[in-house]
């Protein structure tokens, strides 16, 4: 039969193997969850459609640049004071556009 000195040691030793199991256990899955994280940044740069084109004020009205340029390809028939004061704002600082359906549904929402 165990003497109470030993009974006392086994069940400190299963706790602070429980306590270890336990450490480990989170530690993994720390890692585990930061890895995954890691990849969906990943993931999500590399995925990360190229702007179309810029639709910004210019001389009063809405005009269109691609990507870098400084000269409009194309000048829209609104005029930007006709705007609510947030749409004004937006288009002051450049409204980005990733393809060639949104332009056309901006054109759209915005003809007169």
């Amino acid at each position: 039969m165990f003497t109470k000195a030993a009974k006392r040691n086994y069940f400190i030793m299963m706790t602070a193997a429980a306590i270890a199991a336990y450490i480990v256990i989170c530690t993994l899955g720390q890692n585990i969850h930061k890895e995954k994280t890691i990849q969906k940044q990943e993931a999500a740069a590399v995925s990360e459609v190229p702007v179309y084109c810029t639709v910004r004020e210019s001389g009063g009205k809405l005009a269109v640049y691609r990507r870098d340029s400084s000269v409009p390809f194309m000048t829209l028939d609104v005029r930007t004071a006709m705007l609510s004061d947030y749409d004004r704002e937006q288009f002051a600082q450049g409204v980005d556009l990733y393809s060639e359906d949104e332009l056309k549904k901006l054109i759209e929402d915005f003809a007169d």
